[in-house]
């Protein structure tokens, strides 16, 4: 984990004994989680892509590579670091929930937010991925983007009110983003696999 106050946010990435200086513009790294998302592209075909954040060609894509781009994209070295006990296997019965965020469809919101709490204008600043990150999860409860996401992310099991788990439900549903659940993931959910 690093310390956002004092370190400076990184300008490459280090995969397979070597630093690959990347680009660091916020809106790049949109495109970068529109393109993993793409469905019409293949496997293939992202990895080949994924080289385009880097700014020097790599000889080969290595799984350590694109590991460091997604590490990156994830902000993971501002995430504190988990406990020596914690577990990080994914449980076999674990299901896949409904995603509370989309950059392509929330992006109204975000700018919205964005321009309302920082005075930042994303149509026209210049910031760092990161800085983005950390100013994004920074957003009041009370934004418009992070009530979307707490409606999204409500456990309805878990509202004893009647009339408060109708609202949140109504609320959920209005604020839910395309989602579809594969084969297998279906098969998890009816306590089986297909």
């Amino acid at each position: 984990m690093i310390n956002a106050l004092y370190e400076p946010f990184p300008e490459s990435v280090f995969a397979d004994g070597k630093e690959y200086p990347i680009i660091t513009d916020f809106r790049e790294w949109f495109k970068f989680a529109d393109m993993t998302a793409d469905k019409e592209l293949s496997d293939r075909e992202k990895l080949v892509l994924m080289t385009g954040w880097l700014l020097d060609e790599p000889d080969r894509i290595t799984n350590e590579l694109v590991t460091a781009l997604c590490d990156f994209y994830r902000a993971k070295a501002l995430e504190p670091d988990p406990p020596e006990y914690y577990d990080d296997e994914p449980q076999e019965d674990s299901v896949t929930a409904p995603p509370v965020l989309n950059w392509k469809i929330d992006a109204t919101f975000i700018i919205g937010d964005f321009l309302h709490y920082y005075g930042i204008d994303l149509l026209t600043a210049e910031m760092h991925w990161w800085r983005f990150r950390i100013l994004f999860s920074a957003l009041p409860e009370d934004s418009q983007m992070m009530k979307r996401i707490a409606y999204r992310g409500a456990d309805l099991g878990q509202i004893q009110n009647e009339s408060e788990r109708k609202r949140i439900m109504k609320m959920k549903q209005l604020y839910a983003l395309p989602f579809e659940l594969d084969d297998e993931a279906i098969g998890a959910v009816f306590g089986g696999t297909m």
